[in-house]
């Protein structure tokens, strides 16, 4: 049988269910790739589980390729033990669903999850929080954090940025600072230009949550990127529009330095700026190639092409004060492709 077992956040231990299980298991892994386990944990859990039970540190690989854990589980009781609540990672799940399709027994035994913590600690509301990312240290997952939190903006909802933490071969760990996730999402503003993220944006930074070292630290990016965090782990939250209730609590339990603010105020969607920048364009070039016709009667075609073009302007503008955007940017397209068609008839460039 397979046991799932989540050891909390950081160097807490929930005896509940966990004591009785680990002690009947013949082999006990203990993996610390999601996160580092402190070690007050493992003595902890040594002392809870006995000093005849041998626990084996596992890394990312061995779980993630899962064939040794599944292999034992079917003869033997194997308990594997992960940071937070074994749930909330997906290499756990995956494994989960592989012993499942292999006939072998598995029981989950639930805890405290560190993302649950991370919104709690800081009382932002749960039901507020959106798509979850991690920033890599790679370039690319820079992109894609900045697109996570636009979309969440645009549905008012908080984003959580994990950061990335790993262990090397030679005991090293590596974790990456708050301060580097903020110049990056800074640098892919300036590329993208979606226009939502400034050194105002207010963002709340959490390190080492469920520790006696823990620090939660909230203000704008700029007054943020001076401060030095430590060690990790650290996560990021990059808010939307506060509940008061929320904005109280981020003023109470955070070492906060400014005022919290929307960070949805300059939001705008995609659809708000293709009708922005294209709807005037294609009027401007409808204009130019207006004057640009000689005469109305021998380019009659060219004319009701182009009245088409701007019926379809005016279609797009309607539908966008309708709140119907998908169509707004339809009846751009049209418009775009008729005066496309038309500049070509005419050798327009």
């Amino acid at each position: 049988m397979l046991y799932l077992v989540g050891a909390g956040i950081y160097d807490t231990f929930e005896m509940c269910n966990s004591t009785s299980i680990l002690k009947s298991c013949d082999i006990i892994y203990l993996e610390s790739f999601t996160s580092p386990i402190a070690d007050k944990f493992i003595d902890i859990l040594k002392t809870t589980v006995g000093p005849e039970k041998k626990i084996e540190f596992v890394k990312r690989w061995f779980v993630e390729d899962g064939r040794q854990i599944l292999d034992e589980s079917k003869t033997l009781d194997v308990g594997l033990i992960s940071y937070g609540d074994p749930t909330i990672a997906t290499t756990f799940t995956e494994l989960r669903i592989r012993a499942i399709k292999n006939k072998i027994d598995v029981k989950v035994v639930h805890a405290a999850s560190g993302i649950t913590s991370l919104v709690g600690e800081c009382g932002l509301q749960i039901y507020k929080i959106g798509k979850m990312v991690t920033m890599m240290e790679e370039r690319q997952s820079a992109i894609s954090v900045y697109s996570t939190v636009f979309s969440n903006l645009n549905v008012n909802c908080n984003t959580i940025i994990l950061t990335e933490y790993r262990q090397g071969d030679d005991g090293s760990v590596f974790f990456l600072k708050p301060n580097n996730v903020m110049s990056r999402l800074l640098d892919v503003e300036k590329d993208i230009m979606y226009g939502f993220v400034s050194e105002d944006s207010f963002l709340i930074v959490l390190s080492r949550i469920g520790t006696d070292e823990q620090k939660i630290f909230s203000g704008k990016i700029k007054s943020l990127l001076e401060l030095d965090y430590g060690k990790g782990p650290h996560a990021i939250i990059f808010p939307s529009k506060f509940h008061f209730t929320e904005e109280d609590a981020v003023l109470n339990l955070t070492e906060n330095i400014d005022v919290p603010t929307d960070n949805t105020v300059m939001i705008k969607s995609v659809s708000d700026q293709m009708l922005n920048k294209y709807e005037p364009m294609i009027r401007n070039e409808i204009k130019q190639i207006r004057e640009s016709i000689p005469s109305r009667n021998s380019n009659k075609a060219q004319i009701e092409l182009l009245e088409s073009a701007e019926f379809y302007l005016d279609d797009a503008v309607q539908f966008f004060r309708q709140g119907k955007k998908e169509l707004a940017i339809l009846s751009i397209g049209y418009a775009d492709g008729l005066v496309d068609s038309i500049k070509q008839m005419l050798e327009i460039e």
